[in-house]
């Protein structure tokens, strides 16, 4: 393992299911992407109203014992989105993302000052982290196309369906730190070189969704030369959430783990408990 220094931070991260993570260096907690409410498929397929579960928010919230200083969107879409404005109301963290997400807290009720609108490959810091937002791409993850394109033009007030949360702009976020990098690739879509010059301890690898695989993995993982992937949001997102989580049909997982497999001299995989402190970065040397 790689010795600890007293001005060195260990990265802790706690997966919530889907593409939902805090990341911490137990002063500062950054949540990207949380969605715990966990509507049900006929709801969504229904085009039935999601409502928020303000209960389980905060149950995570304690949960996680944290100073959450910023509650981060990638994309709009109702599994990354529904749930921000209220983690962030309810914690005091700005929301941080594209305009499409700034309206959902604004149809939630958060005041101005704790919105933030970030714009491609703007950094912003917080605490010790620097956080910059790369422009990306979502992947076909329906029927070989995006669902839910477009933008959100106009404050969104709950109940809403699930294509009122249209896709908006969809950025991964590069997160450096004195403890190292890791990026948070939420959707599993890329842009091809949108990597170029960017390096990472750590990447956050979104599953669902992705066309090739080989493709996807040198377009992220392998040109960012990271040491460590740890898939997310391969989970069944319309199932209650366990510890254990529920594949969603189509994720391919094995598939994914036997190409990933082919670059272990690359990188290592891991996948985290949900619900679960994990230390992450610094990443432990081989051998």
């Amino acid at each position: 393992m790689t010795e600890m220094t007293a001005k060195t931070n260990v990265i802790h991260v706690t997966w919530l299911g889907t593409a939902g993570v805090l990341v911490s260096d137990g002063r500062t907690g950054i949540l990207i992407d949380p969605y715990v409410s966990r509507c049900g498929f006929f709801k969504v397929a229904l085009r039935r109203p999601l409502p928020p579960d303000v209960k389980a928010v905060r149950k995570w919230i304690d949960l996680f014992g944290e100073n959450i200083r910023a509650v981060c969107v990638s994309h709009s879409h109702f599994d990354h989105c529904l749930d921000a404005p209220y983690f962030a109301q309810e914690t005091g963290a700005w929301l941080i993302g594209s305009p499409s997400t700034l309206n959902v807290g604004r149809g939630a009720g958060l005041p101005e000052p704790s919105l933030k609108k970030i714009n491609r490959e703007e950094s912003i810091e917080i605490g010790a982290f620097t956080l910059t937002f790369i422009e990306s791409r979502h992947g076909a993850a329906l029927f070989g196309s995006v669902p839910y394109a477009g933008t959100i033009e106009r404050p969104l007030i709950p109940p809403c369906r699930a294509g009122d949360y249209k896709v908006g702009q969809i950025f991964s976020i590069f997160m450096s730190h004195p403890s190292g990098t890791i990026v948070h690739h939420g959707s599993a879509g890329f842009i091809p070189g949108m990597y170029e010059g960017k390096k990472a301890d750590g990447v956050l690898l979104g599953v669902v969704g992705r066309g090739d695989t080989d493709a996807y993995l040198k377009n992220v993982p392998l040109a960012l030369g990271t040491k460590l992937v740890i898939p997310i949001h391969f989970d069944n997102f319309f199932l209650p959430l366990k510890r254990t989580p529920k594949i969603m049909p189509g994720a391919r997982l094995k598939e994914f783990f036997a190409a990933a497999g082919r670059y272990q001299k690359h990188f290592a995989l891991s996948i985290l408990p949900v619900g679960e402190k994990t230390a992450i970065l610094p990443v432990p040397s081989k051998g």
